[in-house]
């Protein structure tokens, strides 16, 4: 059985590393790339860039929020979301969760007089209340973004643009990959239209250096997952000892420093984005049959938790009972060497482990109910490097909680 990951190269099979590696000097350009993103994005007003927090630094410097105030992020996210503002100045306003890790409104109107910015995220592709979130942020005067790393609601029926601006990440584990990468999209009749537009030929490309490393990735994973357990990850481990592999956070950035510079998205990462949009349709099919299987085989083990299966089934979600329980069944999996790695944010509020809370403004026990949940939630994989045999032969691992 080959390991199953919700974060090691999930978005990409042998034959898409390949084409990674030939987007390097290979295929469509920039014009007509960006005449497929308009159609897939259903917008016009994109602009791409080499990150997603490049995006959420970009949207601060040309709104500037009132720096008095703080900007509202929800207490379950990955620490980069926060940078940004960080690095600019701001102080975090976090929010409480509801049980499922997404932002609680009742919290966020309590807070919302000290707020001048919200970025809301569809935590592990739930749909946040963004409608809700919006409402009363029209009361304060509150610019909305969208986080849609985890879901982009362009892929569901009925789509309506509802916040002030949406970023997207294409991030290794999110729902769309070109390793790294972002998107910001605003309204056509948002105030910052021509400010957003002029952009595009404002920012600087992505170094040679930058572009190679993200390329390679795929390739890297590619070769060194199907024998992962006999050695295989020696391959990686090298690659990030000599610098050709990057890292998705950088040290400077678990201690709330910008560390990379922005930039637009560079046409290699580009043709590698329109390959993966170019099969979303066929690879989501493909993640809703695994979440039910998932669905089956975890209701079996346990009978009374709560199986969340997000709109996109981006991905399977359990939550346990308590975080002892948690814990139990993934030391269990560890010690009875289960092909597979869970670990997903790593069990903490603010992702990923390590971080320095204070730089952060955050003091432990703030959002107790996104804590909780950081303790007792298990995602598992739908992906396009898992099939249901994969999830079947999983089984044997489990035992009756």
């Amino acid at each position: 059985m080959k390991l199953i990951s919700n974060q090691i190269n999930p978005h990409f099979t042998f034959i898409d590393s390949l084409h990674a590696l030939s987007s390097l000097i290979i295929g469509k350009d920039n014009n007509t790339l960006n005449s497929n993103f308009e159609q897939y994005f259903s917008s016009k007003n994109i602009l791409f860039t080499n990150t997603a927090r490049s995006s959420l630094g970009l949207i601060c410097d040309t709104v500037r929020p009132d720096p008095s105030k703080k900007i509202a992020i929800p207490a379950f996210i990955c620490a980069v979301v926060a940078t940004p503002f960080l690095a600019r100045g701001y102080e975090i306003e976090w929010i409480e969760t509801d049980s499922n890790g997404l932002i609680d409104v009742k919290d966020f109107e309590a807070k919302a007089a000290n707020v001048s910015m919200v970025v809301v995220p569809h935590i592990f592709g739930q749909a946040a209340p963004l409608e809700a979130i919006s409402e009363v942020a029209k009361r304060f005067d509150i610019f909305v973004i969208e986080d849609g790393a985890h879901l982009i609601r362009q892929f569901l029926p009925g789509f309506k643009m509802i916040a002030d601006a949406q970023i997207l990440s294409f991030g290794r584990e999110k729902v769309i990959s070109c390793v790294s990468g972002g998107a910001l999209i605003w309204p056509e009749k948002s105030p910052y239209h021509d400010a957003f537009e002029a952009l595009k030929s404002k920012i600087p490309k992505p170094s040679p250096h930058w572009v190679i490393r993200h390329a390679l990735q795929p390739f890297i994973f590619s070769i060194s997952l199907p024998w992962w357990r006999k050695g295989g990850k020696v391959i990686p481990w090298l690659a990030l000892k000599f610098k050709i592999l990057p890292l998705a956070v950088t040290t400077k950035e678990k201690k709330g420093i910008e560390d990379i510079p922005v930039a637009s998205l560079g046409l290699t990462q580009k043709r590698i984005l329109n390959r993966q949009l170019r099969f979303f349709d066929t690879r989501t099919i493909h993640a809703q049959a695994m979440a039910l299987t998932w669905e089956d085989l975890l209701s079996a083990f346990f009978e009374d938790r709560t199986i969340v299966i997000p709109p996109l089934a981006f991905r399977s979600i359990l939550k346990t009972n308590s975080p002892l329980e948690k814990e139990e069944f993934l030391y269990t999996l560890k010690k009875s060497k289960a092909p597979c790695y869970l670990n997903d944010w790593d069990g903490v509020p603010i992702s990923p482990s390590g971080i320095t809370y204070k730089k952060f403004g955050y003091r432990p026990g703030q959002c107790p109910k996104a804590e909780y949940y950081a303790l007792t939630y298990i995602t598992f994989p739908t992906n396009i490097r898992t099939n249901k045999r994969d999830i079947k032969a999983f089984a044997k691992y489990l035992a009756p909680a």
